[in-house]
Order: structure tokens, then C-alpha cells, then sequence
């Protein structure tokens, strides 16, 4: 069955041509002022020349009982990958055979087996996630959410995504009924972010202890992690935050006998990744140095390994089996409202299960989407090209590199996406993609979940023509959520 609902638009369309006009460059001059910004792709190292981030607009529509559903959910999944992450007899078996066949996920879990064989464990642990849904319009009569991914590593744009709630409602101040501003609801997500790392900065104990902010060499969303930085000063003016590239800190850091980890001279309390998510960001033997050595440290590393393996695309497709969830969650009214967000997802290994899945996707594969181990947009396999692809890997490992998920079918909507050079005249044909952030921190020392909160929210909107959905690869523009009946 097919949902034929129809929601309602934040602002009634079309727009006078004149109005719209003004509209976009009050945005973008409303969006300049609230640090609403991204650096340019011609030079993106400098903050000399910047723009505002891509964004919709106006904000998008969503049933308030589906948004709050995925509110409510958030604390549920915290606890699911928390307790994944540290099953490594289940990370172990589930991933395996990716292991033999991925050298990004292998050099991974030898730096899990490293820490594990020298017995340290982290005494705390933060993890911030985000679980990602899309509205469904196939698999009910109604709109129902299907969850697409869950990201444990470089969780972002927390910060950005905060702004942008300023901006919409600035929007719709100047296209509608101010009443209607309310239907923008407030995000929390960059100070709840800056909450779980003030958090496990306090819980360290030094507070002459620094903050590491693992960054790429030239971030192009360098705003989004400032605001962030800034949010956690905000919360505690001594709280020094360093920035540095993997490489330099590997390069430059050491442990001391008791396993404190320094860096130029001061102790990190901390190691909060906004890097490290894909090979190419792994240039030199440096960088696996310092994920080892941050591994091995005393410091809280956000995420730590079992953190970073848990949030892998091999775990997720194992965590719909029957059965699987009732491992770690109790509670059946928890299981059966995350089972609800489930998509199909299946193995491609060498083995039955995976040539019976191949062999459906390459009749059919406009139904399904093939995803590596990666995370950060672009990587996934689409259309005619699943059946080029898996008739080329047909009988290799190779093929274990990735799942297998049923294409969602995402409600649309009339939209226009202000990006730099993008024509605004008429509103084009856009899906949401609908990401719920969350955090957990606990202690081992104390033998709990110290905080477990789900923490703001995000939309990234792409054209209805666009299969990837990316936004730093230029694909998607940031998003509100509008809460309708």
C-alpha cells in the first residue's frame, strides 16, 4: 500500500517573483549574521571568503507524532549501540567477514584487538549518534519513518542545524502568520553536544586537562565545529579546546607510563573525532597512530573503536534479524518501537543468503540500494549500476564490502534550496532526510549509563532526482522540521 498524504507547506505557494526575491536575500543576509556559514569550495582552508551554508528555504513538513516518535526513540538507540559497541564477541561475528575483505574496517578492528590484548578499557565512554530516518511512503497507508543509518562517528552539523531554526522562523516572519513560527521547534543539539563533552571533561578529573578536537587538514565546515568549540566554552571558560589534524597529533603526542595521553605538553582529557570516518582521511601512518594511541590513552575518546565498529553498515543490516534486538534490549516495548523504523537490509556475503539477495538485485535493481562500510555521502551504489556492479563481483569477497537495503520511497515536497549559483525561480521536487541526534556517557568506575538523552535534531533536503544526499559533497542543503497535524 501507497500513503497518498498530502502535509501542508510552511508557507503557501507559489510566491509572488518580487517577494521571493527579497525573501532569498534576506535569508542569506539573516544567515551571514547568525553564523550560518561555510567556507568556499575554491579555497576551503580560508575564512577570508565565505558563504552561507546550503539550505532550504523554507522549513519541511513533518507529523508531529512521527517527529516525536523519533524523539522518543533516540534514548532506545543510545542504548542499543551502546551495548553493541561493547559486545565484542557480537562485533567479532558479525564482522568477520568484512574484516577479511575491508582493509579500512580490518585495520579498525586491529586497533580494537590491540587495546583489548593490553587490557584497556575506557572507564568512560561518550558516544554521540544520530539516527537518520526518511518518511516512507510505501511500506503503509500512512506515512510511517524508515530509518536509513545510524552515524556514531563525526556526528554532524550540530551547530549549523542549530541556526538554522533562527532563520526559518525569520522566513516565515517575512512569508506568513507569525503563529506559524511555532510549528519550527527549538533544537538543542549544539548545546547538548556541548553538554556531553563538558560532561566527560568534568568526569576526567584534571581540569588543567585539554580537549582534542580531531579535525581534517582544511574542513570546509570548519563554522560547524566552531559553534560547537564555542558552545562548550560557553559552558566553562577554562576548558581549553585544541585543534589538530590526526597526523600531527600522532606524530607529536606520547603516552606516559600510566597511560595519560600529552600533547604539547598538556594532558587530553578528551578526543572528540570530527575526521576519521573514511580511508582517504587516514594519509599517513600517523593518523592510524594516533587512533591507536587515543585507543590506549586514558582519555575519553568520542567514539571510541567499539563505538566507531558498532555504527558500520554490516552491523546495522544485522540488527534487523529476528531476535537480534531481544539480545540487547529487554524491554519488548523498546524493541518493538525501533523494530518499527526498520527497513529491509541484507547480507551480500559469499554464501546463500548473500547470492539469493545479488541475484534479486541485479533483477530488480531500481528496489534496492548497495552500501559499503563508509560513511560521509557518495558512496552508495544505485540503479543499473547495482547490477554492473554485482555481476563484476559475482563469486569474489569483494561483494561482502557491502549490504544490501530496500530502496525507501520518500514523501516529497515543493521546496527551493538557496545554494550559491542555484536558480530560486520556481520550486523544484524535494525529499527530507530526517536526522535525530542523541548521547550517551557512561562510567565503568561508577557501573552506569551516566546520561543517556536524545539531543536535537536536522534535515538535509536534496532534489527528488538525486540519489545521494551528501551535505559537504554539494548535494544536499540543510533543513528544518515543521511540526503539522
Amino acid at each position: 500500500m501507497a500513503s497518498n498524504k498530502v502535509l501542508p507547506t510552511s508557507v503557501s505557494l507559489p510566491i509572488p517573483p518580487e517577494k521571493l526575491s527579497q525573501t532569498v536575500d534576506d535569508a542569506k543576509d539573516f544567515a551571514c549574521l547568525n553564523g550560518f556559514l561555510m567556507r568556499t569550495i575554491e579555497e576551503p582552508g580560508s575564512s577570508d571568503v565565505v558563504r552561507p551554508a546550503p539550505f532550504m528555504l523554507l522549513p519541511t513538513a513533518i507529523p508531529k507524532t512521527l517527529f516525536q516518535k523519533a524523539v522518543d526513540i533516540q534514548p532506545y538507540i543510545n542504548e542499543l549501540y551502546f551495548k553493541v559497541a561493547n559486545d565484542y564477541d557480537f562485533l567479532r561475528k558479525t564482522l568477520e567477514r568484512t574484516i577479511a575483505v575491508d582493509e579500512f574496517t580490518a585495520k579498525q578492528w586491529e586497533i580494537l584487538e590491540t587495546a583489548r590484548k593490553q587490557g584497556k578499557t575506557k572507564s568512560i565512554q561518550l558516544a554521540m549518534i544520530r539516527s537518520d530516518y526518511m518518511m516512507d511512503t510505501a511500506r503503509a497507508d500512512s506515512l510511517v519513518l524508515s530509518q536509513v543509518e545510524v552515524n556514531t562517528i563525526s556526528v554532524a552539523p550540530a551547530g549549523l542545524s542549530s541556526r538554522l531554526e533562527k532563520i526559518h522562523k525569520f522566513v516565515i516572519g517575512q512569508l506568513a502568520n507569525d503563529s506559524e513560527k511555532a510549528k519550527v521547534p527549538y533544537n538543542c543539539a549544539c548545546y547538548c553536544y556541548a553538554e556531553a563533552l563538558y560532561c566527560a571533561w568534568k568526569m576526567y578529573g584534571n581540569p588543567q586537562a585539554v580537549l582534542v578536537m580531531f579535525i581534517e587538514e582544511a574542513p570546509a565546515n570548519v563554522f560547524d565545529q566552531r559553534l560547537v568549540e564555542q558552545a562548550i566554552v560557553n559552558r566553562d571558560p577554562t576548558i581549553k579546546v585544541r585543534r589538530r589534524t590526526m597526523s600531527y597529533v600522532g606524530e607529536h603526542g606520547s603516552l606516559t607510563e600510566d597511560s595519560r595521553f600529552l600533547l604539547e605538553g598538556e594532558e587530553v582529557a578528551v578526543f572528540y573525532y570530527r575526521t576519521g570516518y573514511i580511508p582517504d582521511q587516514f594519509k599517513t601512518h600517523f593518523d592510524w597512530k594516533a587512533k591507536l594511541n587515543a585507543e590506549l590513552s586514558t582519555a575519553v575518546v568520542c567514539p571510541s573503536i567499539g563505538w566507531h565498529l558498532a555504527g558500520s553498515k554490516k552491523v546495522q543490516q544485522e540488527l534487523t534479524r529476528p531476535g537480534v534486538l531481544e539480545k540487547f534490549i529487554s524491554d519488548p516495548e523498546k524493541v518493538a518501537a525501533i523494530r518499527s523504523t526498520f527497513t529491509g537490509l541484507y547480507s551480500l556475503e559469499l554464501d546463500t543468503e548473500g547470492d539469493e539477495m545479488a541475484s534479486r538485485a541485479i533483477a530488480n535493481p531500481e528496489n534496492y540500494v548497495m552500501k559499503p562500510q563508509l560513511e560521509g555521502g557518495g558512496n552508495n551504489i544505485f540503479g543499473d549500476d547495482i547490477k554492473t556492479a554485482l555481476q563484476k563481483m559475482a563469486g569474489t569477497e569483494e561483494r561482502g564490502k557491502y549490504i544490501l537495503m530496500d530502496r525507501i520511497k520518500p514523501y516529497s515536497a515543493k521546496n527551493f534550496s538557496i545554494k550559491r549559483g542555484l536558480s530560486f525561480d520556481t520550486p523544484g521536487d524535494y525529499v527530507s532526510e530526517f536526522g535525530f541526534f542523541g548521547f550517551l556517557l557512561s562510567s565503568s568506575n561508577l557501573n552506569k549509563i551516566v546520561l543517556n538523552k536524545a539531543s536535537g535534531h536536522q534535515v538535509r533536503t536534496k532534489l527528488r532526482s538525486q540519489n545521494e544526499g551528501g551535505l559537504l559533497v554539494g548535494i544536499a542543503s540543510l533543513d528544518s522540521p515543521f511540526l503539522v497535524d
